[in-house]
């Protein structure tokens, strides 16, 4: 079958993925095998493929970069790049993909200190100021090897930048909040904006007992029986999780927005 399909290449060039996995009856994964082993017989020519651009058998030059670029479909799909070759995997600095030992090693390692999900401002901000400034000590001191490394170190700096401002926003918050009080307009900003992380949690809470961010005090206490009366575990459809998630929402919300126990907001000690 591989022979058959590198036949129909040659003859079609810059044919679509979709038209020889329908003409074929092959899957995604079976039509990349099939062009492995395509590949593995070309000896001066590469087999490239992708959705947008198709498929393509294009003459390589061992004595140049392995990098193809792509030039239009009236332009016969792809051509080498002329550089020569720089490393191991006979590619320039502008296509190689090998990578700087000390870049791997430092993306591991953010990675195990953000958790599971991948490093963003938000996880690797939730990290403490000294940890973040020596990441960013330690990646700056990392000399990129080919252009991937280099737009990948710019793209972790940036994320650094990013959670160092998170944690010292935290850190300020935290400082305000043991002397019982915000600035008014910080206090609003930070209710009003849509990424803040406190205020997202604070919307989760509304959520669990189905009513309005914007809901009031009365609001919040009138939801929180309703729902209550029907998961108390002592009621027919009693639920002792769920009475543990909306006490703990109404709980939040009052201490989040500074709700006492008459209705009003705690006024905030000025020093």
């Amino acid at each position: 079958m591989d022979k058959e399909l590198q036949n129909i290449i040659e003859e079609r060039p810059g044919i679509s993925e979709e038209e020889l996995r329908r003409r074929f009856g092959l899957s995604g994964y079976r039509l990349n095998r099939e062009f492995r082993k395509i590949g593995r017989r070309l000896n001066k020519s590469a087999l490239v493929h992708n959705d947008r651009n198709g498929v393509w058998i294009v003459e390589v030059d061992g004595a140049k970069c392995a990098g193809l670029v792509w030039v239009g479909a009236n332009n016969g799909g792809y051509r080498q790049c002329d550089r020569a070759p720089e490393f191991d995997d006979g590619c320039c600095h502008e296509h190689s993909q090998c990578e700087n030992p000390e870049m791997v090693a430092f993306v591991r390692k953010l990675g195990y200190l953000a958790g599971p999900r991948e490093p963003g401002a938000y996880n690797v901000g939730l990290l403490n100021l000294r940890q973040i400034e020596k990441l960013t000590q330690d990646l700056n001191r990392v000399t990129p090897l080919t252009l991937k490394d280099q737009r990948e170190k710019a793209d972790l700096l940036g994320i650094l930048a990013a959670a160092r401002s998170f944690a010292l926003y935290r850190d300020m918050r935290r400082r305000l909040e043991e002397q019982d009080w915000i600035p008014p307009e910080f206090a609003s900003r930070h209710r009003q904006s849509s990424i803040n992380p406190f205020e997202y949690g604070l919307k989760k809470h509304f959520e669990t007992l189905g009513i309005s961010s914007e809901a009031k005090r009365e609001d919040v206490l009138k939801a929180w029986r309703k729902l209550a009366r029907k998961y108390h575990p002592d009621a027919e459809s009693g639920c002792e999780e769920k009475m543990k998630a909306i006490n703990l929402a109404k709980e939040r919300i009052f201490r989040i927005r500074k709700w006492d126990a008459t209705g009003s907001r705690k006024q905030k000690k000025r020093t």
